[in-house]
């Protein structure tokens, strides 16, 4: 399906890049910090001690998240029934990684936007897509901190939390077809500013579809899967900067870091992913300044590739990209 005409707005080309620009400084800020706590000099020599020959495995299991991630997406438009090509959809998808640097992940509406125009699919199937990857998302990161539970009880009440609010939005979901409704005009009046209210009972549908059956039993274990690749990759880095810590523990150290992020709403976690990683490690017995050398380079491996490999996609479908981003008013 042809894009909408109307063109794109002027000031709609440097949203993303405003994005990226104020991500840029709050990382830049936690840099600081990081290295005022640490000693930069000490916070330098660390990161030189680094064993760069991990680098490649860390990024190539960060990039592995991304791509079970696109199936799990792929399985979500399959069971919505959308036929969309494979190349559409990476192309949609791996440009949502761009928006890794929004609070809580919401800038990934655009994917809706996106699809809307280059195939057609409505927004009332692909935003409840969207949401369902986000809440198995929540469940798998939850599943991951479990396996440290029982010898980290400092952490019981935040895991006991999230496993209650996740339980309590999913029964909700699950029984109430009002309050699945609801959602429905709420996200409808978020992505698309009202224009489209018609759409909340499609969009009620879409969200009982993928939060029964096989699509969320699918997606919460590809989901599982996809973050497990993430804490390997947590686990390499820490082996050059000499080890000293099980698989389990940096499982559970960086499952922790990410719901600490996801929930802070910040942009990307910044800010309370680095601090509760760093955090996480001293306690366990590593020096602060490698701490916080190691927590730099796992989010420049994960974080930071996955916006790089986002902008790179945004590039190639600029123009749809932009248009999709200008409807959305990502503020």
């Amino acid at each position: 399906m042809p894009a909408q005409s109307g063109g794109t707005p002027p000031p709609s080309r440097s949203r993303l890049t405003r994005k990226v620009v104020w991500a840029v400084v709050l990382a830049a800020a936690v840099l600081f910090v990081l290295a005022l706590v640490s000693d930069g000099a000490e916070l330098l020599g660390a990161l030189r001690s680094f064993e760069l020959v991990y680098i490649v495995p860390a990024l190539l299991l960060a990039s592995l998240n991304y791509l079970i991630r696109f199936v799990r997406w792929q399985l979500y438009l399959k069971a919505l029934e959308l036929d969309v090509p494979v190349g559409a959809s990476a192309g949609v998808f791996f440009s949502g990684l761009s928006m890794a640097i929004t609070p809580g992940k919401l800038g990934e509406l655009v994917k809706c936007i996106m699809l809307r125009d280059r195939v057609g699919s409505s927004p009332a199937l692909t935003v409840p897509a969207v949401t369902a990857e986000r809440f198995t998302d929540l469940i798998a990161v939850l599943v991951l901190v479990s396996l440290g539970v029982v010898s980290n009880a400092s952490v019981r009440p935040l895991f006991y939390a999230g496993v209650a609010i996740v339980a309590v939005i999913f029964v909700v979901l699950m029984l109430s077809p009002e309050a699945v409704n609801r959602l429905g005009v709420f996200l409808s009046r978020a992505v698309l500013k009202g224009r489209n209210m018609e759409w909340a009972a499609e969009s009620s549908a879409a969200f009982r579809t993928l939060l029964s059956g096989w699509p969320i039993v699918a997606g919460l274990v590809l989901g599982v899967v996809a973050w497990f690749a993430e804490c390997l990759a947590f686990w390499l880095v820490l082996q050059g900067f000499g080890g000293g810590v099980s698989l389990f523990q940096a499982t559970f150290i960086y499952a922790v870091a990410t719901l600490a992020g996801a929930l802070s709403m910040l942009p990307g976690g910044l800010g309370a992913t680095e601090a509760s990683m760093a955090g996480l490690r001293v306690a366990a017995g590593m020096t602060l300044s490698v701490a916080s050398a190691a927590t730099l380079v796992i989010r420049a491996c994960t974080l930071w590739w996955a916006v790089l490999v986002g902008l790179v996609f945004y590039a190639a479908h600029a123009s749809a990209a932009r248009r999709a981003l200008a409807e959305l008013s990502v503020e």
